[in-house]
């Protein structure tokens, strides 16, 4: 079947992008170039030029596009979910790193690129970059804050929480695509159980009896 134009369009931006991921993972991003990115696809400057204004676009396209994907795929994993529920409770997490892990599996230059890359860019798209991890941090504390409502935990500060569970999520991220002394199952294991614990330190009495 023929292709249409538009097909033929996303084909080529998609070219345009897996070659830059791989690029950008691996020199970073001052030490690529444009004609780097259009050697690797085999085509001519102007038909990057087609796709993105310039390196700095292509680069902010990317990193922007990964990360509202995942944010919002991981958003409808977790809601809605009976929080009073232990089990369901360990189910969103581990669904939540299964989604995350597919990411990461399915685009690790693109993961490392965001890690290693947005840095030293220019400051705007340093700040975008770190909102957007920002956001899952503040997407976490958003349901802590629910939960406190509800009564079912209580003392604990939503956004530090948040922080700390997307601080350590990066850094054993990083360190299994880097590294790889850590698998998956051992990651999601070992993540399943810090979180549920920093969780159920901060039970209220009534939750500690009623919590199935």
């Amino acid at each position: 079947m023929t292709k249409s134009p538009e097909e033929k369009r996303q084909e080529t931006r998609e070219k345009i992008v897996n070659a830059a991921c791989e690029l950008f993972s691996q020199h970073g991003y001052h030490d690529t170039q444009v004609m780097d990115i259009v050697k690797a696809v085999g085509m001519s400057a102007g038909t990057f030029y087609n796709y993105f204004v310039d390196k700095r676009d292509l680069f902010e396209q990317i990193t922007m596009e990964g990360l509202r994907n995942l944010r919002i795929h991981v958003k409808m994993i977790r809601k809605p979910v009976d929080i009073w529920n232990r089990d369901e409770r360990i189910i969103i997490i581990k669904d939540t790193f299964a989604a995350t892990f597919q990411y990461i599996d399915n685009n690790p230059q693109q993961l490392l690129m965001l890690l290693r890359g947005s840095f030293g860019v220019d400051k705007e798209l340093n700040i975008n970059v770190w909102n957007y991890f920002s956001g899952f941090a503040e997407d976490i504390a958003d349901d802590i804050r629910d939960w406190i409502k509800e009564g079912v935990i209580e003392g604990v500060n939503p956004l530090v929480f948040g922080h700390a569970v997307v601080g350590m999520c990066l850094q054993l991220f990083h360190s299994y695509l880097v590294e790889n002394k850590l698998t998956r199952k051992e990651i999601v294991e070992n993540m399943l159980t810090l979180i549920l614990a920093m969780f159920e330190a901060n039970l209220t009495e009534k939750a500690k009896n009623t919590l199935k």
